[in-house]
């Protein structure tokens, strides 16, 4: 997994903005499109590095719907969720991502959330993700292994279609993604 991580980061990371831009739009036009959005208030986002599919798009456009934004941030070992709006102050954590400066008590928990949009390095056919290694989704979200209690939140992942594998050997703790949006098409797996 080391060498395919490395791979797709320098192949991430080779894009120029005219790429990331084009491939963002697609994916925010694609999102838009899809129920589990249109039926949704609360939508979490995150704060794009390193070439990652950028959110702004559509953030822009969840604010001009007045949706409830959020963003993580980091809290120890897990991801909670602040408010993003437009008029935000923003600082870096410990790996250098943005985060939504705010106090505890306007933190949301993951559960709180309807679609969380999910970065990701590779992705395969049946939604497994291999996200930076960390592992902040997949223990923010494991209460989401047990399906038949827990709907909500759809975690959606967006991805360049280069970052799509053939199979990625699932963990015991890995949070399959409902969904995978790339600027070709999407795909459902639950």
């Amino acid at each position: 997994m080391r060498d395919l991580r490395s791979k797709l980061k320098e192949k991430r990371l080779m894009l120029n903005q005219d790429e990331i831009r084009d491939a963002s739009s697609k994916i925010t036009n694609l999102l838009w499109g899809m129920p589990e959005l249109s039926r949704s208030r609360r939508l979490a986002v995150y704060m794009a590095v390193n070439g990652e599919i950028d959110c702004n798009w559509l953030t822009q456009d969840a604010w001009l719907r007045k949706y409830a934004v959020f963003a993580p941030v980091l809290r120890g070992r897990r991801l909670k969720f602040a408010p993003l709006k437009q008029d935000s102050q923003l600082q870096a954590n410990r790996y250098g991502i943005f985060e939504p400066e705010c106090t505890p008590q306007q933190l949301v928990r993951p559960n709180d959330l309807d679609v969380v949009i999910v970065p990701l390095l590779a992705f395969d056919s049946h939604g497994n993700r291999l996200g930076m290694g960390a592992g902040y989704y997949d223990r923010s979200f494991s209460f989401l292994r047990a399906r038949n209690k827990w709907f909500h939140p759809k975690l959606i992942g967006v991805a360049y279609e280069f970052q799509r594998v053939r199979r990625i050997k699932l963990q015991p703790w890995d949070v399959p993604l409902n969904v995978v949006v790339t600027e070709l098409k999407v795909d459902r797996f639950r």
